[in-house]
């Protein structure tokens, strides 16, 4: 299995079989440069290069580089600083009232639900949570919660603690039967797995940077549907959020005729500058192309970890389709196996009482088996 990147290009990865993009993936070399030099010259010129007109056109090579992803356009998209706060401002914007519900899955992450728990304080609409089995949500359950007085289906597209894939295109059906929205994190998904907001008919999208993306903390893309625009008053609001952005006037406020309407405020702008260099370097290689590579690592780790006990959390490979592996080790410490890899450079996540790996474009075969034999030497230290 040949590799499909140049090491060259992710230099940590020669070192380490780093296995956990799920938690934090490495960057390629051009994005971190490209964040950087932006940093450097606005630590030693300020606004010598970074004048009014560079801030203003800032986000442009993120949101048509998200754009380039998703299958939107680039006026559908807004740039951030994090899926958390992208979706706090969309959860305020809706603010459903005292007779509706916004339904999502008890295992789903904090991200995707604290923000409309917080708006459900204020207003009195009921949060309704999907239950799971051992991790894994029961799809129909999870639309067996959407009913006429539901105004939005917030889930994240891949679960970070088992690598389950939701069916986004079935949800976004019945979600609009009852005149709901769909609100979709696509943190764990966005980089690895094909994503087309106009086929599979989603109408909010919300994802950060620094895991699948390969870009770095501090940045995140919001995808907010054309028709939607006029609809949506964003929860939070500042000086970018103006159709003109310089022109200060704060005895109004005229709305940007597009998504750019959450763009609020000033933010660390090298971030997103690193974002679009790293989401354009996927888009070189395609996305497809990607998925494909990161399932046959996949096959080839799972197939490994049964031949020495493992059971496996997570769905079987074909049945979720994406790279995450989540697995525990009868008559094992978890944390201490995963503290063991982390010590021999073999890098992976303790999560959910169990060990989660990852493997992204910048892993190789030789990664695996690596890993798989590290893992080997690590379940027998407890026999001697």
């Amino acid at each position: 299995m040949d590799a499909l990147v140049s090491p060259d290009v992710f230099p940590a990865a020669r070192r380490y079989a780093y296995l956990n993009a799920a938690s934090v993936a490495l960057m390629p070399k051009m994005a971190a440069d490209a964040a950087l030099d932006w940093q450097e010259d606005l630590a030693t010129r300020g606004t010598v290069h970074f004048d009014e007109e560079a801030e203003a056109k800032v986000f442009d090579d993120l949101r048509q580089a998200a754009a380039g992803l998703l299958g939107a356009q680039p006026d559908e998209i807004a740039g951030g600083s994090n899926a958390s706060e992208a979706l706090c401002s969309v959860a305020w914007a809706l603010s459903p009232g005292a007779d509706r519900n916004v339904v999502s899955a008890r295992v789903d992450h904090p991200t995707t639900v604290y923000p409309w728990s917080r708006v459900a304080r204020l207003t009195g609409c009921d949060v309704r949570l999907a239950p799971d089995k051992d991790g894994i949500i029961d799809p129909n359950e999870l639309m067996g919660l959407i009913d006429d007085r539901t105004s939005a289906v917030c889930v994240s597209h891949v679960q970070y603690s088992t690598g389950q894939r939701l069916d986004l295109a079935a949800l976004a059906e019945v979600a609009h039967s009852h005149g709901a929205i769909l609100v979709v994190d696509a943190t764990q998904s966005a980089g690895a797995v094909p994503i087309d907001v106009v086929a599979e008919d989603i109408d909010v999208l919300v994802a950060s940077g620094y895991k699948w993306l390969c870009g770095p903390f501090g940045a995140a893309i919001l995808f907010v549907r054309r028709d939607l625009h006029d609809k949506l008053e964003p929860g939070l609001v500042g000086w970018r959020s103006a159709e003109q952005v310089w022109d200060f006037r704060a005895d109004r406020l005229e709305w940007a005729p597009s998504a750019r309407r959450f763009e609020f405020g000033t933010m660390a702008y090298g971030c997103a500058i690193g974002l679009a260099t790293a989401t354009e370097y996927l888009l070189e290689i395609s996305i497809e192309r990607i998925h494909r590579y990161n399932l046959a690592l996949t096959d080839r780790l799972v197939e490994g970890l049964a031949e020495l006990g493992a059971q496996l959390v997570s769905l079987p490979v074909e049945d979720q389709q994406t790279s995450i592996v989540t697995v525990r080790f009868p008559g094992q410490d978890q944390g201490r196996v995963a503290r063991r890899l982390n010590e021999e450079e073999v890098v992976v996540s303790p999560r959910i009482g169990a060990i989660r790996l990852s493997p992204h474009l910048y892993n190789t075969a030789d990664d695996i088996d690596r890993a798989l034999e590290t893992l080997k030497e690590i379940l027998k230290e407890d026999e001697t």
